[in-house]
């Protein structure tokens, strides 16, 4: 019987671990490994941890009682508790 382990995180410069950031997108909790991530970062992070969505969907960032849309090539600073949505490009709602 073989049994596999996970590769121990990689420390920072300081021999930290590497950052889990607790976020949510489309409501499904997401950690993400950064606190500066492009939006298709976020968006990939969150498919491959089962959120309901897929990769070329808008992404947008809660600012106040407000979203802001966040491009796939654009670095924004990621927070704890951030609530990300993404939707269809044509989803007009």
């Amino acid at each position: 019987m073989s049994t596999t382990t996970e590769p121990e995180p990689a420390a920072d410069r300081h021999g930290r671990p590497p950052a889990r950031i607790a976020v949510t997108v489309n409501n499904d909790p997401v950690e993400l490994p950064a606190h500066r991530m492009t939006g298709a970062e976020i968006k990939a992070a969150a498919v491959e941890q089962g959120a309901d969505l897929q990769t070329d969907f808008q992404l947008s960032v809660k600012k106040g009682k407000h979203y802001d849309v966040v491009g796939d090539d654009e670095v924004i600073s990621v927070h704890k508790g951030q609530e990300f949505i993404a939707v269809a490009a044509d989803d007009n709602s």
